[in-house]
């Protein structure tokens, strides 16, 4: 035996004692091993990087302490006692106040939403918030650079948070030419593995939100991304996407998430904390709006508690009539399958929207694995056009509340990522998303059980094994 096979088997065995000590759950250990006994170098390599949580700075997955203390100044928490269990949940597992007064408009497609939102930069006085998982230096990209270096120029502060791993693509001159303009730009990512400082150990750990706050007095939040393929121009075709703007106190909400993550990387470079003697100007007085209540919920990580997850139970728990999801991604956690399946065995009528083809292969064959399941249990399953593409994340409930925002159906939007999410109480709002879900059935194909049972072997054996590394997606 060389001195190379010594060294794995030895650090296999520590790694899978490891492993076992840290308790994470049994499917999630037992994939892990697998993945190590089956492939040990490659093993090995993949759970340094993406197994253990290296990170000895994180971005914030709740209000800190002071951005908290500020928001309750101009925040009225109220109850609204027809939804208040649920309020009171969010209020204590996300750390967030009822936001009351609100006016929300919602997008469905790309254009629409990069029209509003140039439309309200243009607009702004005092400054500019971006947060964006991706990043690209494309045609709609190009056109955002070119009005923030504009409004840089005029005196407007703009800070921007990119994830570096979603924005990897992102040509360097890009960033390059936002910071000589005046752009604050910061990205999303550590490098402090602990042997090699330039190998980046939390490349699992991602920066998911899509936030805009303009002025503190608009807000931007949803699934879309900045790209041309979220106009449907991209090589996956028509894209099919929700995204709201919302005027009003919730984008106090927003604003504190912003600043709390942006301090959150600009400590490692020493920054300033930016609001001190203008805390008016971002945290301004919201005008009366048209009363539409919302609460923020945020995750990651290293949450006390899977805020998004839990609303997430806690909502679909509480249906009566109807259930409708739309997920670009369903690897979901056992809690929210058995939720699922209780409430379509209750009697609630439970739809979910899927892509009728993949952006990813493994997270899609796992994808089907989890809904055969509960097409078995009698839940509708629809399958969008195959020559599109949905990537919306919205679940509403009984036509009267909905969730939209960044977080998908699956373990790394629950577990891994830094999501962002809007909780609704709107049966206006909710009504006017149940008619656009409706109409994207009508462009969809609905899945029976025979369609699973008539799935090729090889297929069958693709998606299952998908489904038992699912935990490590």
């Amino acid at each position: 035996m060389n001195i190379l096979s010594v060294v794995l088997i030895i650090n296999a065995v520590v790694l899978t004692t490891i492993i076992i000590l840290e308790r994470k759950r049994p499917e999630k250990t037992i994939a892990w091993l697998l993945l190590i006994i089956i492939f040990p170098p490659l093993g090995l390599i993949l759970y340094l990087f993406l197994g253990r949580n290296w990170k000895k700075h994180r971005l914030n997955e709740e209000f800190s302490p002071v951005v908290k203390d500020l928001l309750n100044r101009v925040i009225n928490r109220v109850d609204k006692e027809e939804h208040k269990y649920l309020a009171e949940l969010l209020a204590n597992n996300s750390y967030s106040p009822l936001f009351v007064d609100n006016e929300i408009e919602i997008f469905n497609n790309g254009d629409d939403k990069f029209n509003a939102l140039f439309e309200e930069m243009e607009k702004a006085t005092h400054h500019i918030h971006l947060e964006y998982y991706i990043v690209k230096s494309d045609e709609i990209g190009n056109r955002l650079k070119e009005i923030l270096i504009r409004k840089a120029k005029e005196g407007v502060k703009v800070r921007f948070i990119m994830d570096r791993v979603g924005s990897i693509r992102l040509k360097k001159n890009y960033i390059k030419e936002l910071k000589e303009n005046g752009v604050d730009v910061v990205q999303y990512s550590y490098f402090l593995a602990p042997l090699l400082r330039k190998i980046n150990t939390q490349i699992n750990y991602r920066n998911h939100r899509k936030i805009v706050v303009i002025d503190g007095r608009v807000g931007f939040l949803g699934g879309m991304n900045v790209g041309d393929e979220y106009r449907g121009l991209g090589k996956i075709g028509d894209w099919r996407d929700l995204h709201i703007k919302v005027k009003g106190d919730f984008v106090l909400g927003l604003q504190g998430v912003f600043i709390d993550d942006f301090m959150a990387v600009k400590r490692i470079d020493d920054g300033e904390f930016f609001i001190e003697g203008e805390f008016d100007k971002y945290f301004p007085t919201s005008e009366k709006s048209k009363g539409k209540i919302m609460q923020l919920v945020t995750s990651g990580p290293n949450s006390e508690h899977p805020a998004i997850m839990q609303g997430i139970i806690k909502m679909i728990s509480m249906a009566k009539n109807n259930i409708y999801i739309t997920t670009p991604y369903f690897v979901p956690t056992e809690s929210v399958m058995e939720a699922i399946k209780i409430a379509k065995l209750s009697g609630v009528d439970v739809k979910i929207l899927f892509p009728g083809k993949y952006d990813h292969f493994i997270v899609y064959h796992a994808s089907k694995t989890f809904l055969e399941e509960l097409v078995k249990c009698g839940v509708e399953v629809y399958f969008y056009n195959k020559n599109a593409f949905v990537h919306s994340k919205v679940i509403t409930i009984d036509d009267s509340i909905c969730t939209v925002g960044t977080a998908n159906m699956d373990i790394r939007s629950f577990e891994l990522n830094y999501e962002v999410n809007a909780v609704i109480y709107d049966r206006e709002i909710t009504q006017k998303i149940n008619e656009m879900f409706r109409r994207d059935l009508e462009d969809s194909t609905k899945v029976d059980e025979e369609y699973f049972k008539n799935q090729p072997k090889f297929i069958k054996i693709v998606e299952g094994v998908c489904r038992i590394f699912s935990e490590l997606l």
